[in-house]
Order: C-alpha cells, then structure tokens, then sequence
C-alpha cells in the first residue's frame, strides 16, 4: 500500500478494503472446510483473527464491510477447528 494516501486519523480508504476482505473471506472458509490440513506453512485462527482486526483498525470501513468482518469473526470462531487456535506463522 505504499504511496496510497491515508485518509485524516491515518486510515485508508474502505476501497481499498474490499480485495483485503475477499483474500480473508476465502481463508476463513478453507479453514473451517479443510481445517487447514495440508497447508505449507502453520498459519492458524490466532493469526487470522489478528489479520481480522489489523484490517479493522487500519480502514476507514464502511457498514457492509464492518458486517463482512462480524460475520468473518464469528465463524472462524464458530467453524475453524479448536486445534488451529495458537498456531501463528
């Protein structure tokens, strides 16, 4: 995101929100699917849950997109095995 400029408060824009929210909407879902077996490298629901949050706090959002993260939220804690929690990459 570099060169992309900040709105006042230091946040981005919630366009550029959407991509970042469709990349983790797909994880979330090939973690509660697959229970991220297979995956290269340990990445588990602590790491995306904080990439969750990380998106939350750094964008100016907008109501759909803060409804995407409520419901990314609460089923990666409702689906996502209990035995990815505390797996970080």
């Amino acid at each position: 995101m570099n060169g992309t400029k900040r709105q006042p408060g230091g946040r981005y824009p919630a366009s550029l929100a959407d991509i970042q929210l469709e990349h983790l909407e797909n994880m979330v879902e090939y973690l509660s699917r697959e229970g991220g077996a297979g995956v290269p490298y340990p990445l588990g629901q602590d790491y995306w849950e904080k990439r969750i949050r990380a998106l939350e706090e750094t964008h100016e959002l907008i109501g759909s997109q803060r409804q995407r993260l409520t419901r990314l939220l609460t089923r990666l804690g409702n689906e996502a095995p209990v035995a990815n929690r505390g797996r970080e990459g």
